[in-house]
This record gives structure tokens, sequence and C-alpha cells, in this order.
């Protein structure tokens, strides 16, 4: 993936991220509710959001990246946006949401790592 596109797509989850985080609950469920889905939407976002995000990280290039900085930062973000939850009308942070998030984060670090390894066999 080219950096220029892994630094956009970055900048586009984490933006949606934090409109969703900072979305208020009557806008929130309001948002959710023309989709009627069976499962918590917001589940969902949690861990695509958050999988994307860190799937892209890696390639972004911003700087030499070492093994953890990608969990670092999904589990920063993570606790961030809940805590900024507190300051929303009608949401409250939850643990659930940080293990949500951390769940997206890991899923994300394991596909770009698999991803950054097939890379490296393939140029070898």
């Amino acid at each position: 993936m080219q950096p220029s596109i892994a630094r956009a797509g970055s900048a586009l989850f984490c933006a949606a991220i934090l409109l969703g985080t900072l979305m208020p609950g009557p806008w929130r469920d309001a948002a959710a509710r023309p989709f009627e889905l069976t499962l918590d939407l917001g589940l969902v976002a949690h861990v695509v959001l958050f999988a994307g995000l860190c799937l892209q990280l890696p390639f972004t290039r911003w700087w030499a990246m070492a093994w953890w900085h990608v969990p670092a930062i999904g589990l920063g973000l993570a606790l961030l946006t809940e805590g900024l939850q507190s300051f929303v009308p009608g949401r409250h942070p939850n643990l659930a949401g940080v293990l949500q998030d951390l769940a997206g984060t890991l899923m994300g670090w394991v596909a770009a790592r698999t991803w950054q390894a097939r890379l490296a066999a393939r140029t070898a």
C-alpha cells in the first residue's frame, strides 16, 4: 500500500472514530434506526473502524514503527475516545467499548503484519 493512500485512509478512519464518539446519544440512535439490524451497530463500528485504522497505520511511514506502536496507538485512542464520551450528552464511557476497540486494533494489527510479511517474502 502506498504511504499517501495509507495516510488518507488513516485520517478518514480516525475522523470516523471521532465523529462516532462525539455524536450525542439521540443523534447516534437516530442514525442507527434506519438499519434495524439484529446485531449491535456500535459493536460493529468499534471493531471495523479500529481494524481499518490499525491495518493502515504501518503503511503510512510517518516514522519507523516498532511492533508495539500500533497496539499502543489503538489502546490510547480507545481510552481517549471512551473518556471523551463522558462529555457528550447521552453518552458514557464503558469498558465494553474499549474492549471492542482493542479487538479491532488487534485484528487490524495482525492483518497488517501478515500483509507486510507477504510483501517482504515476495520481494526477497
